[in-house]
């Protein structure tokens, strides 16, 4: 799991949410955090503003570890 999939998780938003605040498709978000595209620099700046943590919070040994666990958490479902 990336950054931007994990502060949008525990800012306690869905895809959809973030699609509909920064004006990216879900499935060009979905790419994004499943490290299958390159964002633009317009897209990070779409994301950065809504999820500001993205560019300004380095990630804790503590929050990778709780990041691995939240994506076992996802893809379990």
């Amino acid at each position: 799991m990336n950054k931007v999939k994990y502060y949008r998780l525990i800012s306690g938003l869905l895809l959809k949410d973030l699609s509909e605040k920064t004006g990216l498709s879900v499935g060009h978000l979905s790419h994004i955090e499943n490290g299958n595209k390159q964002p633009s620099k317009s897209a990070m700046e779409s994301v950065g503003s809504t999820v500001p943590e993205v560019f300004y919070t380095p990630l804790t040994a503590e929050e990778k570890e709780e990041m691995e666990h939240l994506g076992d958490e996802v893809d379990n479902g």
